[in-house]
């Protein structure tokens, strides 16, 4: 090996080295969230009323369209361009700017506002509050990870589920208040982003340089995706909670709950990519290569496993979390699980990291109007069922479309930079194992017989998270 290669070699360890552990820190505080955040699903769901926890959940449905309108692509795109190149455009649009923030915020809190009557005033106020304390935390946190300050981002949210936690079950526990639960919902999203700010002095200092020229363009295709890809993804909720009652609403979104987290595993993954895809080095198409490689098999040995012990215990899974109250969501959740083998890379971040955020914005408008007709084709047939089958379906179309782009883009066939076979024997081999384990302990009573497809779950999540980790060939080679 010549030395150019193997300096090649060494910058390639380097940076998949930098991507684990960053993605590790990011996945670990993504991770505590999510566990406290189905916890608290657990809780709730038993304890408050159909209509009660309906209206809970509504209200994140609200804050999270809502978040995703005033945002409009602004963390996407702090993480693939320099903050000061983000001000200037800013300084130099600044009418347009204003404009277009008082319309992306205003206009959809109307527009909820005058649809949802069964709000009293005082909750909008505190579901406004929520969503402009969320989008502050989410920019600081952005930000945060841009420089590299995955440990600090660490602390901080654990300082925040920690807040979060315990205001929920001491609210529950002593006399259910949801405007108060979101007043302290408030005042621990205020104390995350504090923390954050204060621990890092230079996190507000913009950069020296240019790296977009482009920037207008780019920030308004990834507000586009980020707006779309929201909408699709609440789309059939929100449909429910037009069409039916709270509790209605209750049924179906516990069903369509798709555990968050892989999708969180992918967003902290995926904003690692970006920044790693955004820099220029002469190894650009082996670090593409490597990268999509990496993170593919990183998160199939966590996400495939996973997706074959709900294949075969999702009935015995879903009963344990939300008891038989919520018996008529089990066939919506089967169908919903289905969109998890899709869960383990961000296929947008080549788009993202070379400008062609107009691709981006593309596959969500092609997402959301196969939804649609998959929606209008599928709910006279099959109800709330074909509601959750039209969101699994046109996520497989989508996913197909950045696939296909990316390789445009890169000039190489998907299987290139995309390991389909390891990824199919990956996905063979655990449910092949989980389905033994399914008929070896089918005579074992509840929850003895579930328990034990849980522990061979976790060994064999742990077996090839091992192997992919440990083994350099198999993290390394840029062959699928």
């Amino acid at each position: 090996m010549s030395i150019k290669e193997t300096a090649n070699q060494d910058i390639l360890k380097d940076i998949s080295g930098k991507f684990a552990k960053r993605s590790f820190l990011l996945i670990t505080s993504k991770l505590m969230r999510v566990c406290v955040q189905f916890f608290i699903l657990f809780l709730y769901a038993r304890r408050l009323s159909y209509e009660q926890y309906g209206l809970y959940q509504s209200i994140w449905l609200y804050v999270n369209v809502l978040s995703v309108f005033g945002l409009f692509g602004l963390p996407s795109i702090i993480l693939s361009a320099s903050n000061h190149t983000i001000i200037a455009w800013i300084k130099e649009n600044k009418k347009s700017f204003l404009i277009t923030a008082i319309i992306l915020n205003i206009v959809p809190l109307i527009y909820f506002y005058f649809k949802t009557p069964e709000y009293s005033f005082m909750i909008w106020l505190l579901l406004l509050g929520v969503t402009i304390i969320q989008n502050i935390s989410i920019i600081v946190e952005a930000i945060a990870i841009k420089r590299e300050k995955e440990t600090l981002v660490l602390v901080a949210n654990m300082i925040f589920i920690t807040g979060y936690l315990l205001c929920h079950v001491i609210i529950l526990f002593n006399g259910y208040s949801l405007p108060l639960l979101l007043t302290s919902i408030i005042f621990i999203f205020l104390l995350k982003s504090i923390v954050i700010i204060l621990s890092d002095k230079k996190l507000l200092v913009t950069e020296n340089h240019f790296t977009v020229t482009d920037i207008g363009k780019q920030w308004f295709y990834l507000g586009l995706y980020d707006t779309v890809s929201v909408v699709g993804k609440w789309l059939d909720k929100w449909i429910i909670l037009l069409l039916l009652s709270f509790s209605q609403f209750g049924i179906y979104f516990n069903g369509a709950y798709e555990i968050p987290v892989f999708g969180l595993m992918i967003t902290a993954i995926g904003n690692i990519m970006v920044i790693e895809l955004s820099k220029k080095n002469d190894n650009r198409s082996a670090t593409n290569r490597m990268l999509f490689i990496n993170s593919s098999l990183l998160t199939a040995s966590v996400v495939f496993p996973s997706f074959a012990f709900l294949l075969f215990y999702h009935h015995d899974f879903f009963t344990l979390i939300f008891t038989d109250k919520y018996a008529a969501s089990i066939p919506i959740f089967f169908i919903t699980i289905f969109i998890l083998p899709l869960r383990i890379t961000n296929y947008g971040a080549a788009l993202q990291a070379y400008n062609r955020n107009d691709l981006i914005a593309k596959a969500a408008v092609i997402d959301l109007i196969a939804s649609i007709i998959l929606m209008a084709i599928l709910y006279p047939i099959l109800q709330m069922k074909g509601l959750a089958l039209a969101f699994v379906i046109a996520t497989y179309i989508q996913t197909g479309y950045y696939l296909w782009q990316t390789s445009k883009l890169l000039q190489e066939k998907i299987t290139d930079f995309f390991p389909v076979k390891k990824l199919l024997a990956l996905m063979a081999l655990s449910v092949m194992v989980l389905g033994i384990t399914c008929w070896v302990c089918a005579s074992l009573l509840y929850p003895i017989n579930m328990i034990g497809g849980i522990v061979i779950c976790v060994l064999l999540i742990t077996t090839l998270l091992y192997i992919h980790l440990k083994k350099s060939n198999f993290v390394f080679s840029t062959k699928a």
